[in-house]
């Protein structure tokens, strides 16, 4: 942090992570990706016992307080992705992966991992839509997206949620990607490596 005097008088500082913790989940980042890219799904075997792994981990190290703060990390990293597939579609593996990140991190650094992970799949959604379309896609994309969050409120209320996912919790096992299909993955494999370089900058001092 020092070397960013001026940023650390502004931006917040986390707890410490230890680098070890780092190397797992971007490790399970980039086992998702591969997977995620191959087959268009995030498995079960990978997101369940690395959350299972995160907050068995917090309760042997800090005990109570240390279960609740990955309890939370969990629930805070996952909230908008479960979000996202209630209410526009978005994938049920991508939520369990990063509900797996948080248990690990805990509260605090995982605010930092869903601020950056949401840039990132930004930018990757950026790239993508003007590579397979160009500019003029980039309304459409916004509209539709404005749309589906629309479908996926009004399927709330009617006890219908999830009904706007086009993913599912059951991952989809044919091996044809739809035409406008967007793989998360690799926007939590970035999220989570632009996350460990802040976190490893704005530690927070005893």
């Amino acid at each position: 942090m020092d070397a960013f005097p001026l940023l650390a008088l502004t931006l917040p500082t986390v707890p410490p992570v230890p680098w070890w913790i780092w190397t797992v989940l971007l490790a399970a980042c980039v086992v998702a990706t591969a997977t995620d890219l191959r087959s268009m799904r995030i498995p079960n075997w990978l997101t369940l016992p690395l959350l299972v792994a995160g907050i068995t981990r917090g309760g042997l190290v800090g005990g109570l307080a240390g279960t609740g703060d990955a309890v939370a990390g969990a629930v805070f990293a996952g909230f908008v992705f479960i979000g996202a597939y209630i209410f526009a579609g978005g994938g049920a593996g991508d939520a369990k992966l990063m509900m797996a990140l948080g248990s690990w991190l805990g509260l605090d650094p995982s605010v930092v991992l869903v601020i950056t992970v949401t840039v990132s799949g930004f930018l990757l959604a950026m790239y993508l839509t003007v590579a397979r379309g160009g500019l003029r896609d980039v309304p459409l994309m916004i509209f539709h997206g404005l749309l589906l969050n629309r479908v996926g409120f009004a399927n709330l209320l009617s006890g219908k949620a999830g009904a706007a996912s086009s993913r599912g919790l059951e991952e989809p096992t044919s091996g044809k990607r739809p035409k406008h299909w967007f793989p998360y993955a690799p926007a939590i494999l970035a999220g989570t490596a632009a996350a460990c370089w802040y976190c490893s900058i704005f530690v927070r001092k005893a």
